[in-house]
Order: structure tokens, then sequence, then C-alpha cells
């Protein structure tokens, strides 16, 4: 090793780092970018400097260094040498001498600045293997520590693909913000966990649901489930799902979450769960049916007995907000039943939801097995409430130092009042044990509760109205009750109303209001909200009951404390207009370059873009969705009002933040709620602008993903000259750019280009429903979209070749497809699983069709036949014989089959036929067939009218249509959307 190779790496990160420290004090907006490659050169420089002590030494001739070792130290001096050449070129370095610091711009982008980061990481890990042991024998093995080093940089890389997969924070059972959260006390619910045990060591039925009404402790006992699963070292992950907590209250993360915790829990599938990820680069934007395919059905069907016994925990199914998600997710579960080579089962907790109890009801019974804990027998519930009381009321009494505290018929009379429900218990024991007021007392003030009621939850009721009473307008006159219960209603009303949880500041600020009126709210109510004297922890309610219970006003009676829904959501909407209006801005992250990415680190959006301001991003529209007709009005849902003032004047800066902050996606859903609420004539100019924002929003969403400033650039630019976006926003316009393209005057027909297929898309077809497309390729894939947002769902694998025929079944569970491979496969369309393979033609399988109810399959070949399955068992029941190629097939409504070569009438399916040559041109297909609007060779048809041509670039292989709207699949792979205004 060259010394003075060494001398010359130190020399110049020493130059680097002090390079960079012009650059913290002088520039403002990189400073989080700045101070990580700061951290790092400056460890690096610590390293080295070791390194040349040692090589200086009077033993380093007799050490004989390896050429990995060498290597490094050469390449890290190209590469610091082209950092600081960066930092500090010749004409920077006037520049500084001239007007000074402030005249610099921080060179360089978050992605170099992460891969500076991780080249300076690598070189100190090597370095530093020869000063971490005995110097001369380290450096005489050194090749056996760059394997080493092979490995942990394996081990990086696969931690940086992990972190490109987006978690729910807070979703595993033993999370930061659950610390706090009890699990069963000893000796209670004995039987139960014992039998979850025995469960989890064979799960001969894979899926157990534990249900119970609210307030049952169907949560404390999965924590508790989780924790003995973890303890036996047989947790896989967990996930507790949260209504109004963010991600924890949908199910956009789940699957992803899951994964990395898996992949934390198992080495072996971490490497297999970042193979999917590298071979799926975009795996985290599909859909939850691909997600859960490729993150941990197949990561999990290869551990081949390496790890014998795995669990699942999934906690209040039920608080996951979309219906549609929560049936598909059960879906999902059954595909693991069976797995090979692990013992594999799912723990689930939940209301007795309707679509939880459908999607249990749906599964086979070898699948699942339930517990409901309303059946379980009273005295052993009333047992376990009684261990429960004793066991924290003691505690309670032993801090305030009271003996012989509580007796035991106030225990008794507690339990009897607590109907079985564990919540009540719970909160009767933090209302005792407020540390600001007597335990005797508020114990005292319970037991004289008489709550009557045939409810199930009258005696839960009381109790919350007992502690609002004693805690709020207890001793107050009726001005005073009056103005503390607006206060309330304002101040927790918006709590339960949130989509996610805030902490106080934050909370504050959304609502317009001080802190200090914030902290004075929620002070005495610590009995029934989890409030952390952090500012930084977000308020969360210890029970979702809570909630209910606010929001009924049959159930809460006292009109201090009952919250309308309607008012609560009137106010959050008008202050989050108001905050967005003041507060978004062009370039709000000071990006400056108009291609530059969005920032990577949280803290670095956060400093912009504040936490009440990304919820008022996010969720305003969703706020405005829950009012009722007369109430959007109200609150500016109307021409020129506040809502029209918004899009008109802050519509780009609100885009450009939905994009800052990673929520693209849900930008295009927030616009199409927005327009589902104009679907009358009555605000024709709100009407206009939202459609318009809509198609620019679609038009542009890629490159809006990848670099949010476009928005002012190519967005504008080539939008359509009458688009209102762009002429409203027409001063927006780049200034570097001189003379604009001549664009189009209107938007065309085409709503959206779905890109992800790598070959020639040959077919395309709409669920019957028309929320879905799938569209089979070349690449031999078949895709499913949603049709909405274009979003992909899922990527259907296991054709031989190109796929060249799709069909939804006319229920929509199930897709066909056929393939140059010569075979009909069967898909389940919810999850994406292959069903069956249908064997039989001896040439290229050109169209799929299912009968109308169903139950038979039809296709056709390029061998001149026509083959009828039974779509349920694949059975081959009838082969007719063509007298051309089969490219075109449909069922009719009565059951015959119509093909470009001829008509087989219903009656004909029963003999062996051979059908007639002569073609049936598309634009003569019998009525029965014929839709409103249709494709013909490069003209789209309303009726018999020729209405739309496609130019060359839009001229496309196969076609669909569902009502207005028509998808068209091209050659380049991409797959385009049409909507119309004339109808199907």
């Amino acid at each position: 090793m060259d010394p003075g190779t060494i001398l010359a790496i130190v020399e110049l990160s020493a130059t680097t780092l002090s390079c960079i420290g012009k650059y913290y004090v002088g520039v403002k907006n990189a400073r989080a970018d700045i101070q990580r490659l700061s951290n790092e050169v400056e460890g690096f420089h610590d390293v080295l400097q070791k390194v040349q002590e040692l090589v200086q030494s009077s033993q380093a001739t007799r050490l004989p260094i390896s050429t990995s070792f060498t290597n490094v130290a050469k390449q890290s001096l190209l590469d610091i040498t082209a950092l600081e050449k960066r930092l500090n070129p010749s004409k920077r370095g006037r520049i500084m001498k001239r007007v000074g610091v402030r005249a610099l711009a921080w060179p360089l982008t978050s992605k170099e600045v992460d891969e500076c980061v991780t080249k300076l990481e690598r070189y100190k890990s090597t370095l530093s293997l020869a000063l971490n042991a005995d110097q001369t024998s380290l450096l005489i093995d050194i090749d056996a520590n760059v394997i080493n080093l092979t490995q942990n940089q394996d081990l990086a890389e696969q931690n940086r693909q992990l972190a490109t997969l987006p978690c729910a924070v807070g979703a595993s059972f033993d999370s930061y913000f659950r610390q706090h959260e009890s699990r069963c006390v000893p000796n209670t619910r004995v039987d139960l966990l014992n039998r979850f045990q025995k469960w989890s060591t064979d799960h001969e039925r894979c899926i157990f649901w534990l249900n119970g009404m609210a307030g049952t402790g169907k949560s404390t006992i999965a924590r508790t489930v989780a924790h003995i699963f973890y303890e036996q070292r047989s947790l896989g992950a967990s996930f507790f799902f949260s209504r109004g907590v963010g991600d924890l209250g949908h199910a956009a993360h789940f699957v992803c979450t899951i994964a990395h915790q898996l992949a934390d829990a198992s080495p072996l599938l971490k490497r297999y769960i970042c193979e999917a990820i590298t071979k799926h680069h975009n795996i985290a934007m599909q859909g939850l049916r691909n997600q859960w395919k490729e993150l941990v059905v197949q990561p999990l069907s290869r551990l081949n007995g390496q790890w014998p016994t795995l669990s699942l925990v999934i906690d209040a199914l039920d608080e996951c907000e979309n219906q549609e998600d929560v049936k598909l997710i059960l879906q999902l579960f059954v595909e693991t039943k069976g797995l090979a080579g692990v013992n594999f089962g799912i723990f689930v907790t939940s209301r007795p939801e309707t679509p939880i109890r459908l999607g249990f009801w749906e599964m086979p019974d070898i699948v699942h097995q339930d517990l409901v804990l309303q059946d379980i027998p009273r005295p052993v519930v009333e047992h376990d409430i009684t261990v429960f009381l004793q066991y924290q009321l003691y505690q309670i009494g032993s801090k305030r130092d009271i003996q012989g505290w509580p007796d035991e018929t106030s225990i008794k009379l507690l339990v009897q009042a607590s109907d079985c429900l564990f919540i009540y218990a719970a909160t009767v024991c933090r209302f005792v044990g407020d540390p600001h007021w007597s335990p005797e007392q508020r114990l005292h003030l319970i037991l004289q509760s008489e709550a009557r009621g045939s409810r199930p939850t009258a005696k839960l009721d009381e109790i919350y109205t007992q502690i609002l009473r004693c805690s709020i307008t207890a001793d107050q006159d009726m001005d005073e009750k009056a103005e503390l219960g607006k206060r309330f209603k304002n101040v927790i009303g918006t709590i339960v109303l949130l989509f996610d949880v805030l902490p106080v500041p934050a909370l504050a600020a959304l609502l317009s209001i001080p802190t200090k009126e914030v902290d004075l709210s929620l002070e005495p109510l610590h009995s029934l909200l989890r409030i952390s004297r952090l500012p930084n922890l977000p308020i969360r309610l210890l029970h979702p009951s809570f909630r209910d219970f606010l929001l009924d006003h049959e159930r809460c009676r006292d009109g201090y404390f009952w919250v309308n829904q309607r008012t609560v959501d009137q106010n959050i909407v008008t202050n989050c207009l108001q905050l967005l209006s003041n507060s978004l801005r062009k370039d709000i992250c000071a990006l400056k370059m108009p291609g530059a990415s969005a920032p990577k680190l949280y803290d670095d959006i956060k400093f912009f873009l504040p936490i009440h301001v990304q919820y008022a991003c996010q969720y305003w529209v969703d706020h405005l969705e829950r009012l009722d007709w007369n109430s959007r009005i109200a609150v500016g849902l109307c021409d020129d009002g506040q809502v029209y003032d918004f899009l008109q004047t802050h519509l780009l800066n609100w885009l450009e933040a939905l994009s800052l902050v990673g929520k693209t996606s849900r930008g295009i859903v927030i616009i199409t709620k927005l327009e589902s609420m104009l679907q009358n004539d009555k605000h024709p100019s709100l009407r206009a602008i939202v459609q318009d924002a809509k198609r620019f929003f679609l038009s542009y969403r890629s490159i809006i993903e990848e670099a949010p400033l476009q928005i002012y650039a190519s967005a504008l630019v080539f939008s359509p000259k009458q688009s209102l976006i762009r002429q409203r926003y027409s001063s927006h316009f780049p200034p570097w750019i001189l003379r604009y393209p001549l664009g189009k005057d209107n938007w065309d027909s085409c709503l959206q280009t779905l890109e992800g297929h790598s070959n020639w898309v040959n077919a395309v077809a709409f669920s019957p429903d028309g929320k879905q497309l799938a569209s089979g390729s070349g690449d031999r894939t078949i895709r499913i979209w949603d049709a909405a947002t274009g979003a992909a769902l899922q990527t259907l694998e296991g054709h031989l070749s190109a796929v060249s025929a799709v069909a939804f079944s006319p229920d929509g569970k199930q897709l066909a497809s056929g393939s140059y491979d010569q075979t009909i496969r069967i898909w389940d369309a919810a999850t994406g699983a292959a069903l069956q393979t249908f064997k039989g033609h001896s040439d290229w399988v050109t169209a799929v069709a299912f009968s109308p109810d169903g139950k038979q399959l039809a296709s056709g070949s390029d061998d001149r036949t026509i083959r009828i399955w039974d779509a349920a068992t694949g059975a081959a029941l009838q082969t007719f014989k063509a007298n051309t190629l089969i490219t075109m097939l449909s069922y009719s409504s009565d059951g015959s089959i119509v093909t470009n070569g001829g008509r087989l009438d219903a009656i004909s399916l029963h003999d062996d036929v051979v059908i007639s040559s002569s073609p049936s041109p598309l634009g003569s297909r019998p009525g029965a067939l014929q839709p409103n609007i249709f494709v013909q060779d490069e003209w789209i048809v309303y009726k018999e009218s020729r209405m739309l041509w496609l130019p060359p670039d839009h001229r496309h292989l196969c076609s669909a249509v569902h009502e207005n709207i028509v998808c068209l699949g091209h050659y380049s792979g991409q797959v385009s959307i049409f909507e119309f205004l004339f109808s199907h």
C-alpha cells in the first residue's frame, strides 16, 4: 500500500469536509442532505487517519496488504476527488470570494447524496476491518475479511430494498405507540390462551377468528397472543388496525408492513422477499393481491421446513375503513391454506361486522375456526374481570398507600355493572386511578350509578357520561358549562372524526386555536384518551367505543358532550381550505430545479409541509364527502364558493403538495370523489374545473409523481389550449421557454394511458362492473388495472407464450386467458390465484368467452376449432370445426355463440356441426351483440356513425368497451382508455 495514496485521501477528505461546512452555513434548503454527507465524510476521514498511522508505522513494510484492500483505497481516492470537485470547483471558489457563500446552491440531489453516503459507508467498512482486531493478522487475512464485507454489503442492499416498502407506523403489537397498552392480567383468560397456543402448534385450520362486540377485550387478547408467539419465536408479523389513525385505518400498506416484519424475523425470508422486490421493483405500487402473492405467499412457500411454525396476528380487522379491502384480505388469507414447507396460521380478531361474517361464511369450514367472546360462559368472564379489577385497584391503592381497599363488595358491584365488558372495567380503573383525585371518592361516585336500559352498552354509556361530567362540567354554572361543552365538541369532536391522528400542536393549528386551549380540553380526559407529554406524539383514543358513544345521540344523551358529526366536519373542511390557502405556494420545498425529485427524508418534507398541512391536503375532501348535499353547499361546494376559489387559486400548489408527500395516486381518488359530488348541473363552473383537473392529473400523473415541479412545466405546456387549468395558471408557464409547441385545442377522448407491459398488448377486457380492466400481452403476462385511477392491481404469470385473449366471468370473480402456448387458464380475479389450465387446442388460442350464466367457457383457436369447456371442472364438453381461423368469439344473451366465422345457435351447441366459413365483419354482428360504441378498423363508431379517427400512434391490436368507456391495447405495450359523452 502506497502511503502517499492514503495521505492524499486524508487530505482530500479534510478539504471536502471543510467545503461541506461552508455549505451548511450558507445554504438553507438542503440541511438534512448536507448534514448526512458531512457525518459520513467525517467518519470516513477518522478511519483513514488511523489507517495512515498503520501504513506509516515501522512494521508496515512487513505487512502483506491484499489486492482487494489496495483496490478499495484507490477507488475511494477517485470518488472523494470527484466529490471534492463537485463541491469546490475553481469557478465556484471565485464566486465565494466575490459575493460570499450565500450565492452558493447545493450542487447535489438527494439521490446523489444517497449514492455518496452508500459508497463512503462501504469504504469505511472495508478500511475498518483493518482496525477492529489485531492489525497485523487482520491485514494478512484481509481477503477473508473482504468476503465478510461482501456479506455485509449484501445485508445493506437488502435493507435498502426493504426500505422501498411503505410501512404503517405503529402496526406491530410491540410498537412504540402501544408500549403502554396492557396485556391480559395474570390468571385471566387462562383457558382461552391455552386454546390459542394449542392451535398455533399445528394450525389444523389455518385461520382462527376471535370475534366479539366492542369492549369484550379482543385487542388485549390479541396483544397477549402476539407476545406469547413472539416469546416462542413463532410470530411472523402482527398488524393492529385502528380507524382514524392514518395508515392503520386502511389496508394500503398492510401487505408491505407484514412483509417487512417477516423479513426482520427471518434472514431466509428476508432474502426471498428482497429477491421478490428486485424482480418486481414497483411491487409497492401494485394491488394487495399481487403484493400478497409475491411478498408473502411465495417467500413462505420456499422455506422448506426451515421455520417449522409461524403465525400472523391481525387485530381489529373491522377497523379497516374500506369494506372491499376487508373482503379481499380475507380472500388472501385463504391462499395460505396448504402452504408447503411451513406450518402457517393467521389469528384474526374483529367485531362481527357483516362484511367479515360473510367473508368467513364463504370460506370452507376446513380453513377456519371461530370463537365468539359473548358465548363464553358468564361465570368465566366474571371471574376474569374480578381478577383484573383486584389486580388493577390493588396497584392503585398501593401507590396511594390505601390499606384494605377496595372491599370485596365493591369489587362484586363493579363486576356486576361491567356486564361482561372488559372495557368498562379498564375505564373504571383509569378513572379511579387519576393521580389528581381521591380513588375512594371516585370509586364511590361510580358505585352510586344506577344505569338502566336494554341496550348492551347501557352500563358503558353511563360510565362514559359520569367521567365526562365529573371531569368537565362538575361544579360549573350554566354559562361555564355551555362554554366548556362548546370547547369539548370542537376539540374532542375533531379528534374522534379525524382520518388520522395528530399531535397537540398540529391539532391546534388545524383548528386555528391556541395550543393551550387544546391542552386544557385534554387535561381531564386521560382515562379516555392517550395523551403524551411529548408534543410530537399524537393523541389517540384508548378504545373505539368512546367514539361510537360520542357520535350516537341515543347513547350520549348529555347535550354538552354529544358530537354532531355534520357540524364538526363542516368546521374541519372550512379550516382545511383556509389553512391550505394560507400555506401552499409554488415550489414549497425549495427544489428550485424543474426536474428535481421530491425529498426522500420525511423530516425534510415536514419542515416545509407540517403535519397539519399534510393532513389538510389529504383529507379535506373526505370530510366534505361525509356531509349531506345542503351542508356541502354551506361550506362552499358551489360556483364562486370556497371550494371553487381554492381550486382557482391553489389547485397546482395542492397537487404539488400531494406529490411531495407521495400521495399522487390518492390525489386522483380525491379529485374523482370531488367530481362524484357534482353530478348535477347546478354548479357548472365548479364542475368544469374539477373535470379539467381530473384530466390534467390523469394525463401527467407519472411525471408529476417523479418530478413535482413539472406540474408547472410539462403538464401546463402540453395541456390543450382550451384547458381551464392551462388558461387559469398561464402565469406559471416557464419563463425559460420562448416558443411553445402547437398543441391540441381540447382534451382528446383518451382518458389515460396505462404503462407496464414490456411487449404488445393483444387483448383487453373490462370487468362486468367496469371497475377493473384486464390486459393480455406478448410479454406472457396478464395485468389487472384499476380502471378509474390506472393503478396496477396485479400481474398474473403462468403462460409459456404470449397471451392473446382475456375475458371476465359474468360475476367478475374469475378471469379466463388464452395463449399462444395453446392453453386456456382460469384465474381467481380477486386473488390472482391460478385455478385451472385447459388443454386441447393444437394451435394458438385466440379468443375466449364465458357463457351468460358463467358455467361454460368457449375458446377459439388457429387450429380452426371452437371448444366448449365446463368452467368449474375444466372438462371438454364439445368441439366444433370451422373453415376459418377464429379471431373473435362471444356469447349472445340467448346463449348462442357468434364468431368471425359465423354463428352457433343455442340449439346447435348440442350437436357436432361445422360452422359456416362466411366471414361476419364486426360492423354487421347480430343485434344482440352489437354495442352502441365499438371499434372498427381505425375508427371508433357510435351506432352506425364513424365518430373518431385513430391516428397511427393510437392504432390498436385489441379493444374492449364498457358503457361509454373504450379501451385500446397497442403494439407498444401501452393501454389507452377513452371516455365519451355518448352512452353505451
